[in-house]
């Protein structure tokens, strides 16, 4: 079995230009983005562009709890998701990861937290990119 290179830069393995959402979103925006890419994580920026939060598929499922997927269904459920912005949403807590860190940073900050996502920024703090639990995943099964 081949040894992986722990010390390759985070930006070789992160999706760069990730999706991301501004604190004034509605949250129609996120179901949007949830439904048409096949994506767990979300970051929410700011106008000048840097990570203030995010938002994971799960926190936005429970929001819809509660309601089935019938038709008459979905017009509520559009309704609720154009009145909550995403700022309800967000986990303001957020671990990032700057653009010069390595893999094995973004191992060791995920496996402390339990977190599945940490957005990478620049040292400007925009955004830069999304590393996840899956893109490790994908690396050592290469």
């Amino acid at each position: 079995m081949a040894m992986i290179d722990l010390k390759i830069p985070v930006t070789r393995i992160m999706t760069s230009s990730p999706k991301t959402v501004k604190v004034d979103s509605p949250a129609s925006e996120l179901d949007t983005l949830f439904r048409e890419n096949r994506i767990h994580h979300v970051p929410v920026v700011d106008e000048d562009g840097k990570v203030v939060g995010i938002v994971s598929k799960s926190d936005f499922l429970y929001l819809l709890r509660g309601y089935t997927h019938h038709e008459s269904d979905r017009f509520r459920e559009m309704a609720k998701l154009r009145a909550f912005k995403v700022l309800e949403l967000m986990q303001t807590e957020v671990e990032t990861l700057p653009d010069t860190a390595t893999v094995q940073d973004a191992v060791r900050l995920l496996a402390q937290n339990r977190y599945q996502a940490l957005p990478v920024t620049t040292s400007e703090q925009a955004i830069a990119g999304i590393v996840t639990t899956h893109d490790i995943i994908d690396l050592l099964n290469e």
